[in-house]
């Protein structure tokens, strides 16, 4: 295990020292910071429109650092060749795609949480800090949403180049995120056998990242969640098993990679 945390440690200082990351983060915290200055609406329509701008970029921010990061985290280590003194030592290379993949989510926390106090500063500003504490539903969900997709490079970087990585990883979040649409094309009833059965590979086989997107139930109080707690624990529930399921996959093939 100590292995594990000394290459997440080495692996945020590293990702948090890559400009590309910081320039997200930083275009990130200008749109909040300036989300207010649609200051011409009423003041429910105000508070509504920067809810759903702030949380809106927090998410596509959070998508394209977790993507440009996770792509490269063990390419990188091969291209410099830094993996032959890591793996040189008693360190296991399931501890290594490990310990990569604690440092790609504790990087993204920390982005999400830097943007989530700025964000939430800027709502208990122009509203109330009880309508800024309601966010943090939308911050939880993002973060398991988002450890999906580090994990999901991690998973495509052992066989693919970064560039080919790239586009997988967005393509599979873009359809995942239409969650409902596949699930339509599966159950519709005039559908065919083969439009069913493409959207039921597509439904079951990627992630459901589209059942993480809680900010319609956030920004409009009034559309409420059935059964909210089992909601949220199930959906937390299926990250956790869809992450092991490709960090396990992801070691069998590193494993056997000649590196």
């Amino acid at each position: 295990m100590t292995a594990v945390m000394a290459i997440a440690y080495n692996t945020v200082r590293e990702a948090l020292s890559r400009r590309v990351v910081l320039l997200f983060l930083f275009g990130a915290l200008v749109l909040i910071v300036l989300s207010p200055l649609f200051s011409f609406l009423s003041p429910r329509e105000e508070l509504t429109l920067l809810k759903s701008l702030g949380l809106g970029v927090i998410q596509l921010a959070s998508m394209f650092i977790c993507i440009v990061m996770g792509i490269s985290l063990i390419p990188t280590e091969i291209e410099r060749r830094t993996i032959y003194t890591v793996l040189s030592k008693p360190v296991q290379r399931y501890e290594f795609v490990l310990g990569k993949f604690l440092g790609g989510i504790l990087t993204m926390l920390f982005n999400i949480l830097f943007m989530g106090i700025v964000f939430f500063a800027v709502v208990a500003w122009r509203g109330t800090p009880k309508q800024a504490l309601e966010l943090w539903k939308g911050f939880m969900m993002i973060f398991f949403q988002m450890s999906i997709l580090v994990s999901l490079a991690i998973f495509f970087s052992v066989f693919l180049t970064p560039f080919v990585n790239f586009f997988m990883s967005l393509g599979v979040y873009i359809v995942g995120t239409l969650s409902s649409v596949t699930e339509s094309l599966m159950k519709g009833e005039n559908r065919t056998i083969i439009q069913k059965g493409i959207g039921a590979v597509l439904h079951y086989l990627l992630p459901q990242f589209g059942n993480f997107n809680v900010q319609n139930k956030i920004i409009h109080p009034e559309t409420r969640i059935i059964n909210e707690g089992v909601y949220y624990v199930q959906n937390i529930g299926y990250a956790v098993l869809y992450i092991a399921v490709l960090l396990i996959i992801a070691v069998i093939i590193f494993d056997r990679r000649e590196v």
